[in-house]
């Protein structure tokens, strides 16, 4: 009799312990996964904002802008030469 309910003491201990284990282990992947999204989050922020520098500093303005420059410059230094 006793034996039986040792064996079932042990029983259900044994399986506590697993459960124990069970949801250590997923709440560890939960906060891993949660670093993940939270790491993407701000690599899709910098992305947008560096797509958006690109997207400014290659606009038709500024190359028009960068254009006027280089032509001043060479106006000038064909100055200096004659």
């Amino acid at each position: 009799m006793f034996f039986r309910f040792a064996a079932a003491i042990g029983l259900m201990t044994a399986t506590a312990l697993a459960a124990i284990a069970i949801e250590k282990q997923n709440l560890s992947l939960k906060r891993a996964i949660s670093l993940q999204h939270y790491q993407l989050d701000l690599l899709q922020e910098k992305r947008c904002r560096l797509v958006l520098e690109t997207q400014q500093l290659g606009s038709p303005l500024r190359l028009l802008e960068e254009a006027e420059r280089q032509q001043k410059a060479n106006k000038s230094s064909q100055k200096r030469i004659q």
